[in-house]
């Protein structure tokens, strides 16, 4: 049963990373067409985060669908513990990713906003 939820999440892993990675193809080719070239790393690392915890919480909602889906396609499946466990780990990931790239862009947004004068009084 173990081997079948492992097929399952390898089966609906492979079409979500698909699916991330269609859309920074199509993201790149719109700034092509616009003539835009995009060089700033910290931008780059600022998206990069947000996708991989996308592509995390995707995932972690595959991990847990999974055998329900299985199920539904007449595939003897259940959530077991460990799965359920795995599952909400890697949710959990993408969640705090997202998380953490908010307070990254708050504490910036701070920092812009805060005279440096000001302080010094």
């Amino acid at each position: 049963m173990t081997d079948i939820a492992v097929q399952l999440l390898v089966l609906e892993g492979v079409p979500v990373l698909a699916f991330v990675y269609y859309l920074l193809h199509k993201k790149q080719m719109y700034l092509l067409e616009k003539g835009k070239e995009e060089k700033d790393e910290k931008k780059l690392r600022s998206e990069r985060r947000i996708i991989n915890g996308v592509f995390l919480m995707l995932a972690g909602f595959a991990m847990i669908i999974a055998p329900s889906a299985a199920t539904l396609a007449g595939i003897e499946a259940k959530l077991s513990f460990e799965l359920l466990l795995a599952s909400l780990v890697v949710l959990c990931a993408g969640m705090a990713m997202l998380v953490g790239e908010g307070l990254i862009r708050y504490k910036a947004s701070i920092a812009k906003e805060r005279d440096p004068l000001a302080e010094l009084k």
